[in-house]
């Protein structure tokens, strides 16, 4: 890996008593971390990381991963600053994540018609209170769903049930299959989402089971993750103080052999609902 110097010569801090973030952390000085990687983002669909420098580490560890996708508000280098900037009370169409205060579940870009991939996310300054990220795992949210709560799993796994974007958005559901015997998850909680007369009761029961399996974790400064942004949910709470955070979206490089999608181990009855 070309960016082994740097991490060599910043060792990385202490992970912390999030056990998330322990558990799926990565040495990124080893040479070997793309082959690391691989059965790690198949299998879970997560990795931490700890020790990055600056946003030109962050950027380069960013270019090694993936192949960076183009965002409205990115910047020259591909990636997106995320800060408090715009005003709470009226931070525009799509714009919460640009404020201080709470973002709710969701996967990002979901008004395209193929999200991209991975999402990268690394803190450059932690907030002085609050600012917790919330990650949730798809796959267990749609196995929970399809076991305790298979009438909300046939109606969220139904074809054009959920409109996601603006004028030239995105038709589809929360649960999508690939076509390869396994899903996608595509979500949005916000004005810039429109769900079918039949979805929206069970909307509540979707919120229920996100947070019997949402998991939090403190970033501090160099503290990041990468992510499967067709299974992993991810949020915050609300902060106050100077929250900076780097964010890179992209597909993986050729070096990162990953299918789309995830299995889900579905009841037998259930499983007729991915070709209705």
């Amino acid at each position: 890996m070309k960016l082994i110097g740097v991490y060599e010569t910043t060792p990385p801090a202490t992970a912390g008593t999030d056990s998330l973030f322990s558990r799926h952390l990565f040495d990124l000085s080893r040479n070997d971390l793309h082959r690391r990687l691989v059965p790690a983002l198949a299998e879970t669909g997560l990795a931490t990381f700890d020790g990055i420098p600056d946003r030109a580490a962050f950027a380069g560890l960013a270019r090694e991963l993936v192949a960076l996708y183009p965002h409205p508000d990115g910047d020259p280098d591909g990636l997106t600053l995320l800060h408090a900037r715009e005003a709470e009370g009226n931070p525009g169409t799509g714009r919460r994540g640009f404020t201080d205060s709470e973002l709710l579940p969701h996967t990002e870009r979901s008004c395209t018609p193929t999200p991209p991939r991975l999402l990268m996310l690394m803190c450059l300054t932690p907030a002085d209170h609050g600012g917790r990220t919330l990650l949730t795992d798809g796959r267990a949210v749609a196995e929970d769903l399809a076991h305790t709560e298979p009438e909300t799993w046939r109606v969220l796994s139904s074809p054009r049930t959920a409109y996601f974007g603006g004028s030239t958005g995105h038709a589809g559901t929360i649960f999508e299959p690939t076509g390869t015997d396994q899903w996608t998850i595509r979500l949005r909680l916000d004005e810039l989402v429109r769900f079918a007369p039949r979805a929206i009761p069970h909307l509540a029961i979707l919120r229920k089971v996100i947070d019997r399996h949402v998991t939090s974790l403190r970033l501090d400064s160099g503290q990041g993750f990468v992510l499967d942004n067709t299974r992993w949910l991810h949020g915050r709470h609300a902060f106050q103080g100077p929250r900076v955070m780097l964010r890179a979206l992209g597909e993986p490089r050729p070096s990162l052999p990953l299918d789309r999608g995830f299995r889900v181990h579905l009841p037998d009855l259930e499983l007729t609902t991915r070709n209705e």
